[in-house]
């Protein structure tokens, strides 16, 4: 494992608990830290072992002769911040979103391209083993068939000032957004419906994508969901995958079996429900696995190390980034196009 110079660009709640902590149990150094407000970064460096702190992070591009950026911070400055991390040579991780808008993240990657940098989005739902096994199974053809309908939900409370359905849907819906074309591919026509009143939103979508998969979607950002709920289930004409908030996966296929009677007669219907390890040897690190940070990072760093591409990458961002407008111009009652 090559030893990379890593720069970090917010450490917040967000940051700390989940992108420099699965950094520090990877064994990956960071180098320097930057907040707004110096004693923030100075406690960051404390905690996690930085050598560097800093309150500007142009002083630190400027400073520090660093390999990679992590850019962790409020949404509405990450693309700019990330444009002069690439004018600097530097490789990126930023967290989503990147860019506001289809235009802004068109710019950073057009940047990212002509650097010949790489800049992966955090879209960590990608990596979450539970996606990745609902995945997996999906394209088992054999048993599942063909994929045809999904529903689900992304829910959470916001009650933040100006988190209406366009901020909600880019900052916290997003990953959902993104996981879709993750797991259908591309979207074809969607209609939107809302009771959202202030930031108190509530939303939901039906959808069909280019595949053919058709679908509803449920986003509340409402009292009602304080606890962070999220959920998918997707079935195919032999077969259905739900994952229930990451924590478990049940799968069912339709497998005939010989009975001496009416099937109803007997017990021989069986699903398979999938389920991590509680135990208290994980260290309290278990949540970093199951939610896929540890799973991005990892591959992040691969794709540097392999010179790849990476598959949530500024110009695949792009697309979810349309995505998210045209869910956001259904729900003002626009219309919305086939494509």
């Amino acid at each position: 494992m090559r030893t990379w110079k890593l720069g970090m660009i917010g450490c917040g709640v967000h940051a700390k608990a989940n992108i420099f902590s699965s950094l520090h149990r990877m064994g990956y150094p960071m180098q320097a830290v930057c907040a707004r407000h110096l004693d923030r970064a100075q406690a960051a460096a404390k905690q996690f072992a930085i050598p560097k702190a800093y309150d500007d992070y142009r002083q630190m591009l400027e400073k520090e002769e660093l390999d990679v950026a992590f850019v962790i911070t409020e949404a509405v400055s990450q693309a700019g911040i990330v444009k002069e991390c690439l004018k600097k040579g530097l490789h990126v991780f930023v967290e989503k979103p990147l860019g506001m808008n289809e235009k802004e993240a068109w710019e950073v990657a057009e940047l990212a391209d002509k650097m010949d940098r790489k800049v992966m989005v955090g879209f960590m739902k990608r990596f979450s083993p539970s996606y990745c096994t609902l995945k997996e199974i999906m394209n088992n053809r054999e048993e599942f068939g063909q994929p045809l309908s999904f529903m689900g939900m992304f829910a959470i409370t916001s009650g933040r000032p100006g988190w209406d359905n366009e901020i909600y849907t880019k900052v916290g819906g997003i990953h959902y957004v993104d996981l879709m074309r993750h797991l259908f591919g591309e979207l074809k026509e969607i209609h939107g419906y809302t009771n959202s009143v202030d930031v108190e939103v509530d939303n939901v979508f039906t959808m069909r994508f280019q595949s053919g998969i058709i679908g509803s979607m449920f986003f509340g950002g409402i009292p009602a969901w304080k606890r962070h709920w999220e959920e998918i289930c997707v079935t195919g004409v032999k077969g259905f995958v739900k994952v229930d908030n990451m924590a478990n996966v049940r799968y069912h296929y339709d497998r005939p079996v010989k009975t001496t009677g009416a099937r109803w007669q007997t017990l021989d219907e069986a699903d398979l429900v999938l389920t991590p390890v509680s135990t208290s040897s994980s260290g309290g690190w278990r949540d970093l696995y199951l939610n896929g940070y540890v799973g991005e990072l990892e591959y992040f760093f691969a794709c540097i190390e392999q010179n790849q591409r990476p598959v949530c990458d500024a110009r695949d961002n792009v697309k979810t980034m349309a995505l998210c407008d045209r869910i956001v111009n259904c729900l003002k009652g626009k219309d919305d196009l086939y494509v």
